[in-house]
């Protein structure tokens, strides 16, 4: 086979690898910073009755929230499962307007 893409095509692939890793990587970070912070949290509140009530508990609910958007955005640009605005998505829409340009703007 002597597809001249072939090179950018792997270094495609490449990078979305890279990027499957990355997110990987934040959701085992994720989950690994969430057992502390909740086993601290729930220690702290039968140590401390008045730990719920000075707020301080609600910070570990808002550092989950706020961590979980940040991984579930970070999981909507590289997970397969939106079709739209994949790397096959990218590729297809390259050919057609190679094509279209190589038709003189006619589909």
């Amino acid at each position: 086979m002597n597809d001249p893409l072939a090179p950018d095509r792997e270094l495609a692939i490449r990078r979305r690898v890279h990027r499957l890793a990355e997110f990987y990587r934040h959701a085992a970070v994720f989950a690994t910073m969430m057992v502390p912070v909740w086993t601290a949290n729930v220690v702290l509140l039968y140590i401390w009755p008045e730990f719920a009530k000075n707020g301080f508990f609600a910070m570990g609910i808002f550092v989950s929230v706020m961590w979980a958007i940040g991984l579930v955005s970070h999981g909507i640009t590289v997970l397969p499962f939106w079709r739209f605005l994949t790397q096959e998505w990218e590729d297809r829409k390259v050919r057609e307007m190679l094509e279209e340009d190589m038709n003189g703007g006619k589909k």
